[in-house]
């Protein structure tokens, strides 16, 4: 890594990641949820671009199917990115503190995003 990074900095970006995934383990299903908040700098040297990508909060938890409530089962089965403004990161770097388990449900305002969907 180099050590003038910062004077080098070319850009810096906001994602906010989510997921829910329904499996089959030992005759039970199972839901998992996942949520992600991370910062990606990019920089230039001239020669090569570098990128480092920095996770500020990460959560992840998994609940038989028969405890889900109706919000968990209802989330489609895919992974969500969203591309969000360092203001709306912050915003949601706050809700992770106090209310962590509502960023399963949150679909933050964006600039970019699209959605992956699981192979069933």
């Amino acid at each position: 890594m180099l050590k003038n990074q910062s004077a080098l900095q070319n850009s810096t970006a906001y994602y906010f990641n989510r997921s829910k995934d329904t499996n089959k383990e030992n005759e039970s299903t199972v839901i998992t949820l996942f949520a992600r908040l991370t910062r990606e700098l990019t920089w230039d040297d001239g020669f090569d671009t570098y990128k480092k990508i920095e996770t500020f909060w990460v959560d992840i938890e998994d609940i038989e199917m028969e405890e889900a409530t109706e919000k968990m089962k209802s989330l489609p089965n895919c992974m969500q990115y969203y591309k969000i403004s360092e203001k709306v990161f912050h915003d949601l770097y706050q809700l992770s503190k106090n209310c962590p388990k509502e960023l399963y449900y949150v679909t933050p305002f964006h600039q970019e995003s699209f959605r992956e969907k699981f192979i069933t």
